[in-house]
């Protein structure tokens, strides 16, 4: 099987092309990257990809792409390509969480509990926590980070890219738990997110919406404005726009 992955949910472009015949695998060079660039980034670095394996659009039979949480314009870059591609070429998506291709890139001490973290403002995180084969402990939210610490075992281990978690690391020492701290270009693995596509299910990309975990500020504003709108309202008006 041909598979197209693509992470735009974070501050790095993630991109993969893999053969799970072959083995064969080409991931996207980071070398010249700027942060939040994607928009103008991803189309060039899919198409140099196709270029090494000598590959065409038509060969591909299924694209992987982060779902979210992360970025909201990220999210929905990845969204847009993912679903143009997979309705162009008639092959299929699979939508993976960024939480747990987080988890899912790492590998920890066994009998550690995975607890992937992305930064929301304000002392809010999104996260989750999974166990070494990848099994949901405590499912993904958008998380007052106080709260997230009482509900998470002793032997759990976040993972969060560099720079992304300083405010929380007293904390988390505090309550005893620990962290890992990975480069942007390492947080998501491409290869391991071609290979979560052989597993997890096929969805229809006409229905495919980015999973935020939380409204937009742009929802919150409205729904502020229009205290008569029945909830989510605005916000199935912001996923099909």
């Amino acid at each position: 099987m041909k598979i197209l992955a693509f992470d735009t949910s974070g501050s790095t472009l993630n991109v993969g092309i893999f053969d799970s015949t072959t083995g064969l695998f080409f991931a996207h060079n980071h070398e010249h990257d700027l942060a939040r660039t994607h928009s103008m980034k991803i189309l060039p670095a899919i198409s140099e990809l196709m270029r090494k394996a000598a590959w065409d659009y038509k060969d591909l039979d299924r694209i992987v792409v982060t779902a979210g949480p992360g970025s909201f314009t990220g999210l929905r870059i990845g969204a847009t390509v993912a679903k143009i591609l997979a309705s162009q070429l008639s092959c299929d998506l699979v939508a993976v969480s960024t939480l747990f291709a987080i988890s899912d890139s790492i590998k920890l001490t066994a009998g550690q509990l995975k607890v992937p973290l992305v930064n929301a403002r304000n002392h809010n995180v999104f996260a989750a926590a999974y166990d070494q084969q990848g099994k949901v402990v405590v499912s993904e939210k958008h998380w007052v980070f106080s709260k997230l610490l009482k509900q998470l075992p002793k032997n759990s281990c976040f993972v969060f890219e560099e720079g992304s978690g300083d405010e929380f690391k007293n904390e988390i020492k505090d309550n005893a738990f620990k962290f890992v701290e990975q480069k942007s270009n390492r947080l998501i693995d491409p290869k391991v997110l071609a290979k979560s596509a052989l597993f997890l299910p096929v969805i229809d990309p006409d229905h495919f919406v980015p999973n935020y975990l939380r409204k937009t500020a742009a929802e919150m504003n409205w729904e502020a404005k229009h205290p008569e709108a029945k909830d989510g309202e605005y916000s199935k008006y912001v996923s099909e726009v």
